[in-house]
């Protein structure tokens, strides 16, 4: 069974809003950052005497997300500037990252991410370093397979033209992707894909389409509760029917229902015509958005689902290293394993009354060694397991070490 954490900030984002114990709050604030870039790639390697990777891609292609993102000449804020991208426009590279990360503001947030060697499709000769979270991935692997850069542009151009604040842009950014992309092959339809959920989410987000509902939904309770339940009639009144026809669907959280975007329309159309390791993503994110397993900041499914959710994706990423959207899966199987072994505000590994492991963790503790013996999930899980049953199951100096050490670790990714 498949869930999602699911976050009051914004309801289409797969990690939610739920504080971590002990995270602090500027990095909650970067968890927080990646709802708002869901789709951003940040491809490292390892700039060292090390052999190549003969599983990475030899080609990969991006579109800038913001305007006149500057392309440096030297991986650094303060380098000299080549050249200004516009945003849209295509840029190519060899999946080149640099080892520093930086953190810089685009669209009034912050993100901290590596710089991306890559060269303008429209003007081979000027290549330099993009700041990683200002590009969209939209292809990874050979070049003789990749998507045609002008089919992509004229989206991009049509996109660019719709109003993010106007509900029916929804509807005209589908009906060109059902016309354009019907047939596509996988290459392209990935990066369709990428390109159309990337417009859909900032018309959640920026475009502020929350306002179409607020104070504006005659809902009864059934209604609600329909909602929640995710079997709601769209069509029973002209605003939700507007919601549903223009690629949104109803979220619910402290209280309100607003829009968020319909990964099952995305999985209906897309689902068929993507490359393998982009229908399984697809499959599993709408699963999860229309499954999530927190709500209004409580955990609403047993641990064993977050167990299978966190073992899902390290497989999946396992499987699928380059996949153009590895950034966000990785966040995915780090969050979720962190979850595991430093629990949550709402549920604590060490209850305040006891200050021992509950019974709960130790269940699922044991559910994820026997259901997954042969993952990084489970060798984490031993290991935290094994200190806190040599302590006794109490909190001691060396449980919170540990603890500690999770929290550095992932935020040091």
């Amino acid at each position: 069974m498949l869930f999602l954490f699911e976050r009051k900030e914004s309801a289409s984002h797969p990690l939610g809003s739920t504080t971590m114990t002990h995270l602090p709050l500027s990095h909650m604030h970067r968890i927080h950052l990646l709802s708002l870039a869901m789709a951003i790639l940040v491809l490292t390697q390892c700039q060292s005497d090390k052999p190549a990777d003969p599983n990475k891609p030899e080609y990969f292609l991006y579109a800038a997300r913001v305007d006149d993102l500057p392309l440096r000449k030297k991986p650094e804020k303060d380098a000299i500037i080549v050249a200004h991208l516009a945003e849209g426009e295509l840029v190519e590279g060899k999946g080149e990252a640099s080892l520093n990360r930086e953190e810089l503001p685009l669209r009034g947030a912050t993100y901290r991410s590596p710089y991306l060697s890559v060269s303008r499709l429209k003007d081979g000769t000027q290549s330099g370093w993009a700041f990683g979270a200002g590009l969209l991935a939209l292809y990874a692997g050979p070049r003789d397979k990749a998507p045609d850069p002008g089919a992509l542009q004229a989206f991009i151009q049509h996109l660019r033209g719709l109003d993010i604040h106007d509900l029916s842009s929804g509807l005209k950014a589908w009906l060109y992707v059902e016309k354009h992309f019907e047939t596509a092959p996988a290459p392209l339809a990935d990066a369709a894909f990428q390109l159309l959920e990337q417009f859909l989410r900032r018309m959640e987000i920026e475009g502020e389409i929350w306002k179409v509902t607020e104070g504006k939904l005659p809902f009864t309770e059934a209604d609600a509760r329909a909602v929640y339940q995710d079997r709601f009639d769209y069509s029973k009144y002209a605003i939700t029917a507007a919601i549903d026809s223009n690629g949104f669907r109803l979220a619910w959280g402290e209280g309100m229902f607003f829009p968020v975007v319909n990964w099952t329309r995305l999985r209906e159309f897309f689902g068929p015509r993507v490359s393998p390791a982009m229908q399984r993503f697809i499959i599993q994110r709408t699963e999860e958005y229309n499954h999530p397993i927190y709500r209004d900041n409580a955990l609403v499914v047993p641990l064993e689902g977050v167990a299978e959710m966190a073992a899902w994706w390290e497989n999946f990423n396992r499987r699928y290293p380059y996949f153009i959207r590895r950034d966000e899966t990785q966040e995915s199987e780090a969050w979720l394993r962190l979850v595991l072994l430093n629990g949550t505000d709402d549920l604590p590994v060490f209850p305040a009354e006891s200050e021992e492991v509950s019974q709960g963790y130790r269940s699922a503790w044991e559910y994820v060694l026997q259901r997954h013996p042969k993952t990084e999930l489970a060798r984490r899980v031993k290991e935290m397991a094994d200190l806190c049953a040599s302590e006794g199951w109490k909190r001691t100096e060396k449980v919170n070490a540990l603890r500690a050490r999770n929290l550095q670790e992932y935020n040091d990714r």
